[in-house]
């Protein structure tokens, strides 16, 4: 008795009419790179995902390497976008209110978007080092801008510390909210009103002098 044939898989592929866009093909991507990491991805695997062919990913995109590169440049615009937007709805408010949007602007997008996080921040390719410094750059900017408004109303002059600190804050909450990404059982929501309250807390309680001891630079000793 012969054995029954192998499904033929080019059958069950789009038609031409209904070829995948170049923003289907980026989804795709992104899923597989944040399931597999780089270097298990293949474009196979990103074709399939996509109901796609590994040569219309060639024709769009060149090799797996311009591929990652094209969806990581996606994903961080969209993560920018969203973090400032935010950024921008606080500007007005209280230092508490304007906190919490901020903060909660991240747990948000990592709990809207696991995929997107996952791959803007846990992979290992080099290429990502330089987008994350530029994102987290970006990020901490304007809440420096932020620190330094509140700093001033109280007649304090913004030093070395006010950096120091806006530095502090994006990595604590990226990494928290990293954290949320890679954690099904965690609320978002939840884990960022803790954080808020986290740094809430820690603000209400920072001697300022603390600050300007940071632009005091003392010989290490010996």
């Amino acid at each position: 008795m012969s054995r029954p044939s192998s499904p033929d898989r080019s059958s069950t592929r789009r038609s031409p009419a209904a070829r995948p866009t170049d923003g289907e093909l980026l989804d795709a991507a992104r899923a597989v790179f944040a399931e597999r990491g780089y270097a298990q991805a293949t474009m196979g695997l990103i074709a399939d995902r996509a109901d796609s062919t590994k040569p219309t990913l060639y024709a769009h995109f060149g090799d797996k390497a311009a591929l990652f590169r094209a969806t990581v440049t996606r994903e961080v615009a969209a993560l920018r976008e969203w973090v400032l937007t935010a950024y921008e709805t606080a500007s007005a408010r209280r230092l508490e209110d304007r906190v919490r949007i901020s903060v909660m602007a991240m747990f948000s997008y990592a709990g809207a978007h696991p995929d997107s996080f996952r791959l803007l921040f846990d992979s290992a390719v080099d290429e990502m080092s330089n987008e994350r410094r530029a994102l987290a750059d970006t990020v901490t900017t304007h809440v420096l801008a932020r620190i330094h408004e509140t700093l001033l109303a109280h007649g304090r002059t913004p030093g070395p510390g006010a950096e120091l600190l806006a530095a502090m804050m994006v990595g604590l909450v990226g990494r928290a909210a990293m954290h949320v990404s890679h954690s099904p059982g965690v609320d978002p929501i939840a884990a960022g009103e803790l954080a808020t309250g986290f740094v809430v807390a820690a603000l209400r309680g920072l001697d300022p002098a603390l600050l300007d001891h940071v632009g005091d630079a003392r010989p290490c000793a010996t």
